[in-house]
């Protein structure tokens, strides 16, 4: 009996839980909900990152947010049908993950004035899904004077005589 007992010490030693190494990438193993549902649903064309690569489809990170320049831009973001449509279908819940797409992956594209989504504009917005059969041409055109009015309210937020 002694000699059991002798070795529960190490027994018990094993059972008690491993620390866990701390993260490579802090946060990596700790993402929050609307990360999460970012990931879902969005991840897998847009890239985990917002960067879809060389594809049709468009890459978010530091671009998105130039088309919140206008309020054409805004709502173009909301019914663009792989948003309007999608299976997130808590209006809150869409504006949380647009506001982290606008915030977190639109970086310094994203004005500094832009007002976070609401539950109620994502509501009213989604309700019209984009169809048009050119939507190609339409979303550049959009976006060109999305662009433009960005530049403009940039170069009217400096001081003048600065770059």
């Amino acid at each position: 009996m002694a000699g059991v007992v002798s070795l529960l010490p190490g027994v018990l030693a094993l059972a008690e839980p491993a620390h866990a190494a701390p993260d490579a990438v802090p946060g990596a193993t700790h993402l929050d909900p609307v990360r999460v549902t970012y990931l879902s649903h969005c991840g897998g064309c847009h890239g985990i990152e917002g960067r879809s690569g060389n594809t049709f489809v468009p890459m978010l990170r530091d671009h998105v947010g130039a088309f919140a320049c206008t309020p054409e831009g805004r709502e173009y973001l909301i019914r663009v049908p792989g948003v309007s449509m999608s299976l997130i279908r808590d209006d809150q819940e869409l504006a949380n993950v647009m506001n982290f797409i606008m915030f977190e992956l639109g970086g310094e594209s994203t004005p500094p004035d832009f007002k976070p989504y609401t539950a109620a504009e994502v509501h009213v917005w989604r309700q019209h899904p984009l169809s048009v059969p050119d939507f190609m041409q339409r979303r550049a055109d959009m976006l060109a004077r999305s662009l433009s009015a960005c530049q403009a309210s940039r170069a009217q937020a400096k001081p003048d005589g600065a770059g």
